[in-house]
């Protein structure tokens, strides 16, 4: 199985702002994550990437299958398009190829996404690096105890301020 993380960040590593907040992305960012999102038929998020994406109305993401990942509870009341878990990331993935997909789609938050880098479960990582800089908010990795390699793959201009780095983790 393939794991695809898909972020917009700041220039200096924040993907969203103390707060949460996460509403400074382009609409080149939206878009690019709501393609990954139904190209791969689902998407891994958090507790806190769940609340944003439900305050702003996005939530649940279109022709995907949402999995929240906390160890608080969640009241579901969409069925079987959302599903929550707290199991680790390997488990996850093992749900998903279970249910027949072939690449899993990683949107956050920081610590999420520092559960799955540091068990070496990311195979590739867009980065839409967005025209502002935060003094304080959430980074795209949490703290820990891990190193990875990237490879470049591509570099694209997505509108007039906002670049999209495309990497590949070598492992």
């Amino acid at each position: 199985m393939k794991t695809v993380l898909y972020m917009g960040m700041s220039v200096n590593g924040f993907i969203a702002k103390k707060d949460g907040n996460s509403q400074w992305t382009s609409e080149e960012d939206l878009k690019g994550f709501f393609e990954h999102s139904k190209s791969a038929g689902n998407i891994i998020m958090g507790k806190n990437t769940y609340l944003e994406a439900l305050r702003y109305g996005y939530f649940p993401f279109p022709e995907a299958l949402n999995i929240i990942v906390s160890h608080e509870p969640i009241k579901n009341t969409w069925n079987d398009r959302v599903l929550t878990t707290d199991k680790p990331p390997q488990e996850i993935l093992r749900l998903l190829e279970a249910r027949g997909f072939t690449t899993a789609f990683l949107a956050g938050g920081g610590q999420l996404n520092r559960s799955f880098i540091k068990e070496k479960l990311i195979d590739e990582i867009y980065i839409d690096v967005e025209p502002f800089v935060f003094g304080q908010g959430i980074p795209i990795f949490a703290e820990g105890d891990f190193a990875v390699d990237l490879e470049l793959l591509e570099v694209k201009k997505i509108n007039i301020h906002t670049i999209q780095l495309h990497y590949q983790v070598l492992k």
